[in-house]
């Protein structure tokens, strides 16, 4: 079978399981199994035994971040609470249970569908995920962040269809989103939204009209490229949000549900394990969202923080269903004579099901086709570069990455130093030539580059964060700057403040200097909050370009020396 007919049958085969209609049951915490595999371990809550299906309910299965994780994803980002979970046959089946279970139901998404993503998707503009998400049957999703990665013109030719501009991907051409993309504060100087996107839709499920608003996290603005949004505000969701409100319950709308690419997590006590279905010590921006938006808005579904929790705050259902496809929230809507009222659980995507033939099949079509791309090798290594952190707790490969960074932005930003985080290097690269396969396995991230200006004195304070942010050290790798730290000293005072050196120079405290990173840690993430004081931020190439100029430029590339010293 050639390419367009194969793609074609493909897609036909995955659209097979997404038209069964819906008739909901509520889905209390409890109702589910509570099987578990070992003494203290978070009970298993999947698709197995669902209660049964009861009059005027309507259900919502609701994912987040999936970030075109097509393929099961790795490690620890593959599993919830210890379980093996996520893939899309294996979603696909468990949302063909959840359907058949409960017919008056629909599938949402609350952003990051696509962006950041394997290669599998990545290297064909993420189109074979909106192809998935077309064939399991979604019928709304907010726009995150990453839907904007590429800019509105992108994003309107992912919802309309078409070839994208280095030509079209392998098989039929793309047809685009077949579900609508909300945006409902992202707006022009005109109020207007980006080509193509909506604020608002209206389902009609199981004879129920259910008004869907999505908005998308105003830190966006600098977490993407500005040229690919210029022009566009990412203002307040909840006033957004509740802007329209009043239209949606015009057009017959019995209860609103807000689609958030916004969220929080889970405080615990150090080294407790995170309940999935819990609420423990939400973040104070979850419950302020939560107070702000309309009382008419039943539920939020969150995203962003790629966190799982199930809360009720302010008599709203608050949920976040983890990231990569490895959770499902079955949110219920209750219509009852004194009103909508909604309650939801967190099921984990498991792999002891069968995977779902038609998605098994579209993954496939598209990993045979990535296969020459990630063959092309980019450069060479002159000797193995490990990611696992050498003596000091700092990444090898991690500071060859920081390099790539401070290489990109030294001449046009005028940046002196860099830093990459440790959970951002996925895998070694080995001695030798290195592929294009290689650094993407390495990055698959999809983050950009980012400089900002710190003053010393936040350096210093950054620095400490290592030790600080979480039950572990998070060291950083870094280019263009040295330290020593006191290992038995006390948190707060690690560094040794006249160890630090930055581009040779000991750092100067009131000094202030231009510092790369890539768009997590800018945002703060990993718990890096003083990146998030930085000032005058641009956003540079993706992290993987960085990368692979790098390798281009200077192969080979040697093992870094050691740029921290623990004393």
């Amino acid at each position: 079978m050639n390419a367009r007919r194969r793609i074609a049958a493909v897609v036909a085969g995955v659209m097979s399981i997404a038209l069964v209609a819906g008739c909901g049951t509520a889905s209390e915490k409890s109702s589910g199994p509570t099987t578990s595999t070992a003494a203290g371990a978070i009970p298993l809550i999947s698709t197995n035994d669902l209660p049964q299906a009861k009059p005027d309910e309507v259900h919502l299965f609701g994912i987040n971040d999936l970030h075109g994780n097509l393929e099961p994803p790795a490690g620890s980002t593959g599993q919830i609470s210890g379980y093996d979970a996520g893939g899309a046959a294996y979603l696909a089946t468990h949302l063909a249970r959840l359907k058949a279970a409960y017919p008056a139901s629909a599938v949402v998404a609350a952003g990051d569908d696509i962006g950041a993503s394997p290669l599998v998707s990545g290297l064909f503009h993420d189109e074979p995920t909106i192809s998935f998400l077309n064939g399991v049957g979604l019928a709304t999703s907010s726009v995150g962040n990453h839907e904007f990665d590429h800019g509105v013109v992108e994003l309107a030719r992912l919802q309309q269809g078409g070839c994208a501009q280095d030509g079209c991907s392998p098989g039929e051409p793309f047809t685009g989103a077949k579900f609508p993309y909300l945006a409902a504060n992202v707006t022009d100087a005109a109020g207007k939204l980006p080509p193509a996107l909506k604020p608002w839709t209206m389902l009609e499920v199981g004879g129920h009209k259910i008004g869907l608003v999505g908005t998308v996290t105003p830190d966006t603005v600098n977490l993407v490229f500005p040229e690919g949004i210029r022009g566009y505000s990412f203002g307040d969701e909840a006033a957004a949000i509740n802007r329209y409100v009043p239209e949606m319950k015009a057009a017959g709308a019995e209860t609103v549900v807000a689609l958030m690419h916004d969220g929080g997590s889970q405080r615990t006590d150090q080294g407790a394990q995170v309940d999935y279905n819990g609420c423990a010590n939400i973040t104070s921006n979850v419950t302020d969202l939560a107070k702000a938006i309309d009382p008419a808005v039943t539920a939020l579904f969150t995203a962003h923080t790629h966190q799982a929790y199930v809360c009720t705050i302010n008599g709203k259902s608050v949920t976040q269903a983890s990231s990569y496809g490895r959770l499902i929230t079955d949110l219920t809507l209750r219509f009852a004579p004194d009103g909508v009222h909604a309650s939801a659980i967190n099921r984990v995507v498991t792999r002891d099901v069968t995977p779902d033939p038609a998605a098994a099949a579209l993954v496939n079509f598209y990993t045979e086709q990535a296969r020459p791309r990630t063959a092309r090798v980019v450069g060479t290594a002159a000797a193995a570069l490990p990611h696992d952190p050498d003596a000091t707790g700092t990444s090898p490969l991690g500071n060859v990455i920081a390099d790539s960074m401070l290489s990109a932005t030294a001449g046009p930003e005028g940046a002196v130093a860099a830093f990459m985080n440790p959970g951002g290097v996925r895998a070694d690269i080995k001695a030798g030539p290195v592929t294009y396969g290689d650094i993407y396995t390495v990055q698959p991230f999809g983050n950009q580059v980012v400089t900002l200006t710190l003053t010393g004195q936040q350096v210093l304070r950054l620095l400490e964060q290592q030790w600080t942010n979480a039950s572990k050290p998070a060291m950083l790798s870094l280019a263009g700057i040295t330290y020593a730290y006191a290992d038995a000293a006390p948190k707060g005072a690690k560094v040794i403040g006249d160890s630090v050196r930055i581009a040779g120079q000991p750092l100067n405290p009131v000094a202030t200097y231009r510092i790369t990173t890539n768009s997590f840690l800018a945002a703060g993430g990993d718990g890096f909050a003083v990146f998030t004081e930085g000032t005058q931020n641009v956003p540079g190439p993706t992290d993987l370009d960085a990368f692979e100029a790098l390798f281009r430029d200077k192969s080979p590339v040697q093992l870094p020396a050691a740029r921290v010293e623990k004393r």
